[in-house]
């Protein structure tokens, strides 16, 4: 959920007139909790763990139609012997990994305007290693599943610059009343384990981010929060012969907190394809329990009488034959038919529109392979690349955000004047190309574009900083020799 300025103002002359701050927090956590927006959060989360509704459904419960004194009446049924598995099928899970890996499988390449091979420039290529890139994938994902995730710049107990990502769904931001741009307060909550009478609850932790500070609150057994402290966003602890004589106050003057949108309505990737996926796994589902219960044949017996359809289909079982009481009646066997043939079309036209609304590559389709030219490659990347195209601007931005707080944390620390503004950020991109004609153009294109640029979409490289002071050794060894 989001706040503007004038909400949360709108919220602190409330408490002071007639609710307390307690009170107010327990406002604004029910009613983000509740959101529409936190709910399609959670929902993106399930269905990447494969935690579908399907799950949900019991197919040994329906609902059947009976008619009494010529009124029709619906009764809920349960059949125990009606089979009940399901199936899931990850289409959600597979677009938002093809994607992620695609856009940040391999490190990012960093590089600073002006400054060919600076010192600088090897700083940010160091931070931007392959720990660094697994925090951009789980970013990345995060945003796909939510519509937008958090990275979070901290400073641990030992005085060090982290990063870490912060789930969307523990944040309640804040932007400012005018433009919606800036953000002004964020609120983070989640839930801790307390052992209180000897035994575990839950209770919530919360903690009021500003530019300057931030106050820690903890809900206590009747749900109230209580203040506990407000601090500045860092402590820097000055000793002189050993002891700590002054704790110097200091804050980033913004939010330590960058979003990462995956569009800019900050929809999910799930809100596309959930209708279609849910027929999919209904209709697998329904298919392989009816598979599950298919009988061979059926019986319809007349004149058969005395014992129930157990004991019948028993001796039919053993002595393959059935004594019929009446001499009118008559035993027919009848064979079970499935639509199977229908149910596959429908399901082969689901699949297909699953991956065209998802904006996906099908590799399992029957054009994949027949027409291997870099030409045909990227026609069926089409609508693939419509949907990363739009999420990698806001990629690079997100990154180099981060790189400006690093910045900011070596130059305090050194007294450097490193700029951050002079930071480009290229990805690279990880997809099915054809080598041949990557290395061809990567030939052709050298004095147009930089070296740095074009190893960065070589098939064979996978750290560009590396390879290139790879290649600086070789040619310099080179130079000795000759």
């Amino acid at each position: 959920m989001y706040l503007s300025e004038m909400d949360l103002l709108k919220a602190r002359l409330t408490a002071e007139g007639r609710l307390s701050q307690s009170r107010i927090l327990q406002e604004i956590l029910r009613e983000d909790s509740q959101s529409e927006q936190k709910r399609k959060m959670r929902e993106g989360e399930r269905y990447y763990r494969c935690d579908h509704d399907i799950l949900r459904k019991d197919f040994r419960r329906t609902t059947i139609s009976e008619t009494k004194n010529g009124a029709e009446e619906l009764k809920p049924f349960f059949n125990p012997n009606r089979s009940n598995h399901h199936n899931v099928n990850p289409f959600h899970h597979t677009l938002v990994a093809q994607k992620a890996a695609y856009l940040v499988g391999r490190e990012p390449t960093i590089m600073v305007k002006g400054e060919e091979k600076s010192e600088y420039e090897g700083e940010l290529a160091a931070f931007c290693d392959a720990g660094f890139n697994r925090l951009l994938h789980r970013w990345v994902v995060g945003a796909a599943n939510k519509g937008v995730e958090y990275l979070h710049v901290y400073y641990n107990e030992d005085g060090e610059f982290c990063t870490c990502i912060v789930p969307a769904e523990e944040l309640i931001v804040c932007y400012d009343a005018v433009h919606q741009e800036e953000m002004t307060d964020v609120i983070r909550y989640y839930d801790i384990k307390v052992l209180e009478d000897g035994k575990e609850h839950l209770r919530r932790q919360v903690e009021w981010w500003t530019k300057d500070d931030v106050t820690y609150f903890s809900e206590n057994s009747q749900g109230e929060f209580l203040q506990k402290k407000q601090v500045p966003h860092w402590l820097v602890t000055k000793e002189e012969n050993g002891e700590e004589v002054e704790r110097i106050a200091h804050n980033w003057g913004r939010l330590p907190f960058i979003p990462l949108q995956n569009n800019g309505e900050e929809t999910t990737d799930l809100e596309l394809i959930k209708g279609l996926v849910d027929a999919y796994d209904l209709l697998s589902s329904e298919g392989t329990n009816n598979l599950l219960d298919l009988v061979d044949l059926y019986w319809v017996i007349q004149g058969y009488g005395g014992e129930a359809a157990g004991a019948m289909a028993k001796k039919l079982q053993i002595n393959k034959a059935v004594q019929i009481s009446d001499s009118s009646g008559h035993v027919e066997a009848k064979q079970v038919e499935l639509p199977v043939e229908s149910r596959m079309s429908w399901m082969k036209m689901l699949r297909k529109d699953i991956f065209h609304f998802g904006m996906g590559v099908d590799t399992d389709s029957e054009d994949w392979g027949k027409a291997p030219s870099g030409v045909a490659l990227q026609f069926q990347y089409a609508m693939f690349y419509l949907k990363i195209n739009g999420v990698m601007p806001e990629i690079r931005r997100a990154v180099k955000e981060v790189l400006r707080f690093a910045t900011e944390d070596w130059n305090r620390r050194d007294g450097g004047q490193r700029d951050w503004r002079k930071i480009q950020v290229q990805l690279n991109t990880s997809g099915i190309t054809d080598d041949l004609e990557t290395v061809q153009m990567i030939r052709e294109s050298q004095g147009l574009v930089s070296e740095k640029t074009l190893l960065g979409k070589h098939p064979f490289v996978e750290d560009v900083n590396s390879e290139m002071e790879q290649l600086k050794r070789e040619r310099s060894k080179k130079e000795e020799t000759t």
